[in-house]
C-alpha cells in the first residue's frame, strides 16, 4: 500500500474531514490552556512534538510500507516550516507573552496562504473569496483588539511568525504532494522527525523546568501530542491533496472561534461584545466559503 487510506477519496469527503479537523485543532487551545496551567511550554512543547513523532513511526511500522521519504528536500523545507517555525514560534508566543489574545495572532495564517499560495502554486484568489476574507479579517480584528494591546509585542511577533510558518508548510505539502512517488506517512512522519530537532534545544537554552507528569497531564499530552498534532496533519495533507490552500486555510478561521467558546464554556471564561461581533464577522465569512464550496461540489457531482 502506497498512501495511507483515510477515507478521504473525494472533494466532500475532504470538505467533511476538514470540519472535523478544525473541531479537532479548536479544542487543542483549550486543551493546551489546561496543560500549561502545570507545564512549562517549551517542556510541553518538546513532549508533545515527540510523542508526535513517535505515533507517526509506529504507524509507519504497522503499515509495512515504504519508510523512506520521496525526497529530503522536500523533508526538510517542510519540516523547517511545519515543525520549527509553526511549533517553536507557537510555545515562544505563550512562554514570552502568556496564552492571552497574542496566540490568535497565529491564525493570520489563512492570510499569508493565499498569498503564498498565489506566488508558488499559481493559485487564483477567487471573487467570493473576498468579501469572506474581509468579513474574517474584520472579526480577527475584533477578537484580538489589537488598539488596546499594552506591551508583549515580542508574543505578538512570535505568534505572527508562526502563523506565517503554518502557511508557507502548508503551501510546501501542496507542492511537494505533486512529485512522482510522493507517499504521505513517510514523508509527514520525517519531516517533524527533522523540524522537531531544532525544538529539543529550547528547553536546555531556556532552562526550562522539568513536567510534572500526573494522569491530567498525561491526557492532555495525548490529545495534544498524538491526536491534534500526528493524526490532525496526517488528515490536513490529506484535505490538501483535494482542496486548493487557500480555500482549505480560510475554514481555519473557525478555529479560533471554538477555542473561545470552548474556554467560556470549561473555564467559565466571558466574552466581550467585540468577541461576539467577531465570531458573529468569522461565521459570516465561512458561511459564504462552505456555501459556495456545497455548490461547487454539487456541480462536480453533476458533471
Amino acid at each position: 500500500m502506497n498512501r495511507l487510506r483515510l477515507g478521504v477519496s473525494s472533494r466532500r469527503a475532504a470538505y467533511v474531514a476538514l470540519v472535523l479537523l478544525t473541531l479537532v485543532w479548536g479544542f487543542n487551545w483549550v486543551v493546551m490552556k489546561a496543560a500549561l496551567a502545570r507545564a512549562d511550554p517549551l517542556s510541553f512543547n518538546f513532549a508533545r512534538t515527540w510523542l508526535a513523532v513517535l505515533v507517526l513511526f509506529a504507524a509507519l511500522a504497522l503499515r509495512r510500507g515504504r519508510w523512506l521519504p520521496h525526497s529530503w528536500w522536500a523533508v526538510v523545507v517542510t519540516g523547517f516550516f511545519q515543525t520549527t517555525i509553526n511549533f517553536g514560534a507557537t510555545m515562544m508566543a505563550v512562554a514570552t507573552g502568556g496564552a492571552g489574545r497574542a496566540a490568535v495572532l497565529v491564525f493570520t495564517m489563512p492570510f499569508w496562504t493565499l498569498v503564498i499560495a498565489r506566488i508558488v502554486l499559481d493559485e487564483r484568489i477567487r471573487r467570493f473569496q473576498v468579501p469572506a476574507i474581509a468579513l474574517a479579517f474584520t472579526g480577527l480584528v475584533c477578537i484580538v483588539e489589537p488598539w488596546s494591546w499594552q506591551g508583549g509585542l515580542a508574543a505578538k511577533l512570535w505568534a505572527v511568525l508562526s502563523g506565517f510558518g503554518w502557511a508557507a508548510g502548508t503551501v510546501a505539502l501542496k507542492r511537494f504532494q505533486r512529485d512522482p512517488g510522493f507517499d504521505i506517512l513517510p514523508f509527514i512522519a520525517w519531516q517533524m522527525a527533522v523540524g522537531a530537532i531544532p525544538l529539543a534545544l529550547l528547553p536546555w537554552l531556556y532552562g526550562a523546568p522539568a513536567i510534572e507528569w500526573t494522569a491530567g497531564e498525561l491526557a492532555c499530552l495525548l490529545y495534544v501530542g498524538a491526536i491534534s498534532s500526528a493524526a490532525g496533519f496526517i488528515a490536513w495533507m490529506e484535505i490538501l491533496r483535494w482542496l486548493p490552500a487557500g480555500e482549505a486555510s480560510l475554514n481555519i478561521f473557525a478555529i479560533p472561534v471554538i477555542a473561545l467558546v470552548a474556554s467560556m464554556v470549561i473555564f467559565g471564561e466571558k466574552l466581550a461584545g467585540n468577541e461576539w461581533l467577531g465570531i458573529a464577522l468569522i461565521g459570516a465569512g465561512l458561511a459564504m466559503v462552505a456555501l459556495w464550496s456545497l455548490g461547487a461540489t454539487r456541480r462536480v457531482i453533476r458533471e
